[in-house]
């Protein structure tokens, strides 16, 4: 993406956050698919009940590109995508558990505050290619991590693939 596009997305986002009466924000509407709908402890919607967003309004957050080892891969791996942390900015998260559940139903549990302590990320490409949902996609839960980190599993049980639901409680 060229920096202009990069630059206007992340300006028609933050535009597109505005106040309301009530003191909760509402998003922006995704203009595509949907691929991760947030719900819970949130103050801003862009349904009635949850944030829904497209790979676009992901793209606007804070994005990043880690080289990182996981024990389900084989050497280092470079991972793009949004901080889950900004994810969590977006839409006021207001609690302290995020309730991970991945397109089959299965879910984890995630501290919210490893998102700013681990610097997680929604990994949404794997070197330099979008992640399909045979290959964990469309979004898989990163926590950047040493090899050695990797190979002791760290944080396995929270490295969700095929995610596309958080709740906020």
């Amino acid at each position: 993406m060229s920096k202009f596009w990069s630059v206007w997305a992340s300006t028609l986002v933050a535009l597109c956050i505005t106040m309301t009466g009530a003191g909760a924000a509402s998003l922006a509407a995704p203009s595509g698919g949907t691929i991760l709908v947030v719900s819970g402890a949130i103050t801003n919607h862009n349904h009635a009940d949850h944030a829904a967003f497209d790979a676009d309004m992901l793209r606007a957050l804070d994005w990043v590109e880690v080289e990182t080892f996981t024990s389900f891969t084989e050497g280092p791996q470079v991972f793009a995508g949004p901080t889950l942390a900004s994810l969590l900015d977006a839409v006021g998260a207001q609690g302290g558990t995020l309730h991970a559940t991945a397109i089959n139903d299965y879910s984890v549990e995630i501290p919210a505050q490893h998102a700013q302590a681990h610097r997680v990320i929604l990994a949404v490409e794997r070197n330099g290619e979008p992640m399909r949902i045979r290959d964990k996609g469309p979004i898989w839960i990163i926590y950047p991590m040493t090899e050695d980190e990797a190979r002791k599993r760290s944080f396995d049980r929270e490295m969700i693939w095929q995610l596309d639901r958080i709740r906020v409680e």
